[in-house]
């Protein structure tokens, strides 16, 4: 099977990029964290240095995580039809999943030089910026340790295992015959494993949420990005269910736009291209309810720790350096969900090639075809951003009541606004670009294709 993985690679290098991005980006945040805390380990332990690191990069790490995951649980649904092939080629569940497995170590392995280097440069840049603020000392610096590039390559495989392992049950139960019948159509069904785990991760959030309203305000706040990755994750399991209801919310607006001018079938198109594929809508969604889900929350934070200071609320006052922290980690974050947002959706909307040449081998006009594009854009976009707000809204709420002992987040929306509409605007750009290049080939060449 290390064989077989390592053909995949070769032949199928566009379609592991957005996987290797991933796994890159989650070894160095890994290895940029942890030679943070060697840093401060090597100044005689400085609390304020260690705890930055560890603070930063628990939340940095599990972001990371939960993004590999993500992009995993999707670059396999991109394999289906091939793992299909080789169950009825004789290939038994265990080496479909040893397959699987291979590819994401092989990935890992690949991808961690740079990777280390990534990180330990982002530590020193990072490192530098403390010292001049004042809040490491000017003695800091990062030793060199291969022991937090070790600990970055090990985490993200551990979680890539686990979550290769998960992402391949589909395509390993029942007899072979049906698991190629299962790529001629999508089935929505979530599995009573995945939702059992999105609901005791919606329960453990609200639970968090009681918790966050009676802490202090800095543990409120490391909390309250706990708060929001959990639900996250329960964004992350329930995510076809939920992608679907704002689907079909905001395309209500399509289909009436479609009834009313006949002949202009995109709209209808779109709000029935995204219903009908629920796993796949999902996989487009949850990196742009990440995105702004996390960086309204790091937004809300921050907006209400300067609103409290501001007003003398006690417990509220903060340093300039605690809030100049928490924009680094909101840019950082920020960037983190942006290219996830931008690998996945490029990746989506490429391999629909065959479909979009199909809808124009049977008649679709180029002007419908790109009116579908730009609806479901328009519509993924707004979909992610409503779960993210749905994400932030909770957590938000929660820490206001332990900054201020009022309900109401402060939210600037000189910050907030670009924030959102910029995620919506990635989000679109990257599916209206890689759909254009997709629909461009021609017709016959792209159903030919594998």
């Amino acid at each position: 099977m290390l064989r077989l993985a390592l053909g995949a690679l070769r032949t199928r290098t566009a379609s592991f990029a957005g996987l290797a991005m991933t796994l890159l980006l989650a070894v160095a945040v890994i290895t940029l964290f942890g030679s943070l805390i060697a840093a401060a380990l090597g100044t005689g332990g400085d609390s304020r240095l260690a705890m930055i690191g560890g603070a930063f990069g628990e939340i940095a790490m599990l972001m990371a995580l939960f993004v590999v995951a993500n992009t995993l649980g999707f670059s396999v649904r991109q394999q289906y039809r091939d793992i299909a092939l080789l169950r009825t080629s004789g290939a038994t569940p265990v080496q479909i999943k040893r397959l699987v497995r291979g590819q994401v170590l092989l990935v890992t392995l690949l991808v961690s030089p740079a990777a280390w280097l990534l990180g330990a440069w982002g530590a020193r840049r990072f490192l530098a910026e403390l010292v001049t603020r004042g809040v490491a000392p000017a003695s800091a610096g990062v030793p060199w340790s291969p022991l937090p590039m070790l600990i970055g390559t090990v985490a993200t495989m551990l979680v890539g295992v686990g979550a290769a392992k998960a992402a391949a049950r589909r395509t390993v139960r029942g007899r072979p015959s049906a698991a190629v019948d299962q790529t001629a159509a999508e089935h929505g069904g979530l599995g009573w494993v995945r939702g059992i785990a999105g609901l005791l991760s919606l329960t453990g959030a609200g639970v968090l949420c009681g918790f966050i309203t009676r802490q202090p305000v800095d543990k409120a706040a490391q909390a309250a990005l706990l708060g929001a990755l959990l639900l996250m994750i329960a964004v992350g399991m329930l995510g076809p269910l939920l992608a679907r209801a704002a689907v079909g919310l905001l395309g209500v607006p399509l289909r009436l736009a479609s009834r009313r001018h006949r002949g202009e079938a995109g709209g209808w198109l779109a709000a029935t291209n995204l219903l009908g594929h629920a796993h796949r809508l999902a996989s487009a969604v949850v990196p742009i309810a990440l995105l702004v889900g996390l960086s309204m929350t790091f937004t809300a934070i921050t907006g209400t720790i300067q609103h409290a200071a501001a007003q003398a609320v006690p417990q509220g006052a903060q340093s300039a350096s605690d809030v100049w922290l928490r924009g680094v980690e909101l840019t950082m974050l920020a960037g983190f969900g942006a290219v996830a947002t931008v690998n996945t959706l490029v990746s989506l909307t490429a391999t629909r090639r065959r479909e979009y040449a199909l809808l124009t081998l049977i008649g679709a006009t180029r002007r419908q075809l790109f009116r579908m594009l730009g609806a479901e854009a328009v519509v993924t976009a707004m979909a992610g951003a409503l779960l993210g707000v749905l994400v932030a809204a909770p957590v938000s709420v929660a820490f206001a009541l332990a900054a201020t002992d009022g309900p109401w987040p402060w939210l600037p929306l000189q910050t907030y606004g670009p924030l959102v509409l910029g995620a919506m605007a990635l989000a679109a750009s990257s599916i209206l670009l890689s759909g254009w290049w997709a629909a461009t080939r021609p017709a016959l060449s792209a159903v030919a294709a594998p």
